[in-house]
């Protein structure tokens, strides 16, 4: 079956299944006559360019940064990565026996693994382990 005939039939088609929607509601029937299918190549030439997204409205908002949380926390680190080099440091200056106790300021703030403090957190955190080096 060729694409000019499999367009023909589904022309067709069309026109039926518009035809018995329009007698169902009511509306008066307009015959249409399919249009004459033939068959052009383009040549192909250069491929147009890939439409792009437009940028998308701010409707008259500015973009601003987010704080960082050691400003608002109090907390020398504003990162996962600063949080663990300071706990490091903590432990090491505090020994073994006294670091252990970082996992009880951890606990009472919910977590069980330095890996899941929130950034909300970090203040918290960081004053739980200084009052831990001063006691």
């Amino acid at each position: 079956m060729s694409i000019e005939k499999t367009i023909s039939d589904l022309t067709t088609a069309v026109n039926a299944l518009t035809a018995a929607l329009n007698q169902r509601a009511g509306a008066p029937i307009v015959p249409q006559a399919a249009a004459p299918v033939t068959q052009q190549f383009a040549p192909q030439t250069a491929a147009a360019p890939a439409p792009t997204m437009p940028t998308l409205p701010n409707f008259g908002l500015q973009a601003q940064a987010p704080a960082p949380a050691a400003a608002v926390q109090g907390a020398p680190f504003t990162d996962g990565a600063g949080l663990i080099a300071y706990v490091m440091g903590a432990y090491k200056e505090m020994g073994p026996t006294k670091g252990a106790q970082i996992q009880g300021v951890l606990t009472q703030l919910g977590y069980n693994n330095i890996n899941d403090v929130k950034p909300e957190h970090y203040g918290s955190l960081y004053q739980g382990v200084e009052a831990l080096k001063r006691g």
